[in-house]
């Protein structure tokens, strides 16, 4: 699978998401039983929409940077760990469908970081 296609893939759900987020926040906080501040899910939209463009420009260069690797690896583990931060401190009063909507998308960045990394580790391998 190539570099392009995981980094494209991330784009588009990073846009798709982000403009969820910022479109139906209070409708989504709603169905989700979160009990953060409504401000919360938006600013996640907000983050989500340059990360998009990060991530459309990384698939388009001819390689990754490996700085920019770095931080794709940092921001995708990092988001990880907060959504199942989340599902521990605030699961239990959660909806279902919010803690199924949060377990769903983690797993999906867990893949693509997966996929990430992979893409990291290949031409070290291949060096040996």
């Amino acid at each position: 699978m190539s570099h392009r296609f995981i980094y494209r893939l991330d784009a588009l759900a990073a846009i798709s998401m982000g403009a969820a987020l910022l479109l139906w926040a209070s409708p989504l906080t709603t169905l989700a039983g979160w009990p953060l501040p409504p401000a919360f899910l938006p600013g996640v939209g907000l983050f989500l929409v340059p990360w998009a463009g990060f991530n459309a420009w990384t698939g388009a260069q001819p390689s990754v940077p490996p700085r920019a690797a770095r931080v794709h690896l940092a921001v995708d583990g990092a988001w990880v760990l907060g959504s199942v931060a989340l599902l521990v401190a605030y699961g239990p009063r959660m909806s279902g469908l919010g803690v199924a909507l949060v377990a769903a998308q983690s797993l999906f960045v867990l893949g693509i970081f997966a996929l990430k990394l992979a893409g990291v580790a290949r031409p070290r391998l291949a060096r040996g």
